[in-house]
């Protein structure tokens, strides 16, 4: 039987210096095994530099809108059709609109920015979503050709079972037939993708605090699907400033706190997998 192996990520490296030192942090005690770097977010060269120094698995975690309207984000290339005033747009309804040349331009600008900053990205991921499909547009085939030119694996699931995980029980055939086309379609390009994965898709006010998080994901390693699965969270130190942006980054300080406790490590080590990271996975 072959071995089970999953992969602890964290998202959002580079959008704060709060979330850099979380993410740092969990690298150092080895709490997490990878992380997305987000190319434009303020503080992407610091990941980085960083991730380069210390031969961190880190992947590029591809970016079409900003996290915020009042402080958005410079584009890496040239996509004038996802910019408003310059900047990317934290509408993603632009997106229904944007150029599909425009997406690739800046999917790959960004890729080819995170070499230029000192590390090399081993996977690829959707920041957002807006990859998926979710838009309405097919911009997971964008992502796929530069996947395929660059060597690496593309954060999708092959199997479905994450659409319940994700999005409730009651889930459309429409959807399940959109993510397996997806998924196909992915094989059919020659790109490596994930068995399943899972991230906790509660808003922080339907979470009971650090435990409640913690048995939810503790109770999800049963039911991860296929042979390389991945968990995926946004760790980051209490941020007095981002909370008063989100009442959602409250969230974001118990997964680092959760992760610190390497609760999770242990847990899915009972569960039969061996933790690594997505180099590892796919080398």
């Amino acid at each position: 039987m072959a071995e089970r192996l999953l992969i602890i990520n964290a998202d959002d490296f580079g959008i704060s210096e709060s979330s850099n030192a979380a993410i740092t942090e969990l690298f150092e005690g080895e709490k997490i095994t990878s992380a997305g770097i987000l190319a434009p977010a303020p503080f992407a060269g610091e990941a980085a530099a960083i991730s380069g120094r210390r031969n961190y698995s880190v992947g590029v975690h591809w970016t079409l809108t900003s996290e915020w309207p009042q402080w958005p984000w410079k584009p890496c290339g040239d996509a004038p059709t996802l910019l408003k005033d310059g900047f990317l747009a934290a509408d993603k309804n632009i997106l229904k609109q944007a150029k599909s040349r425009d997406v690739t331009k800046e999917l790959e600008a960004q890729y080819l920015h995170l070499l230029d900053l000192g590390c090399r990205p081993d996977h690829a991921d959707s920041h957002a979503g807006t990859l998926y499909g979710t838009n309405g547009r097919l911009f997971f085939l964008n992502a796929y050709t530069l996947c395929r030119k660059y060597k690496i694996p593309f954060r999708f699931a092959a199997e479905d079972s994450f659409l319940v995980r994700q999005f409730g029980e009651n889930v459309s055939p429409v959807l399940q037939l959109a993510s397996r086309a997806i998924g196909g379609i992915g094989k059919l390009r020659g790109v490596d993708l994930l068995g399943d994965f899972c991230s906790d898709p509660r808003p922080a006010e339907k979470i009971g605090g650090l435990w409640d998080l913690k048995a939810w994901y503790e109770a999800q390693l049963s039911t991860l699907q296929g042979r390389v699965c991945e968990v995926f969270m946004h760790p980051c130190l209490p941020d007095g400033e981002l909370l008063s942006r989100s009442s959602q980054w409250q969230k974001r300080v118990w997964e680092y706190e959760y992760l610190k406790s390497g609760d999770l490590i242990l847990a899915a080590r009972e569960a039969g997998f061996k933790v690594v990271s997505w180099r590892e996975a796919f080398m």
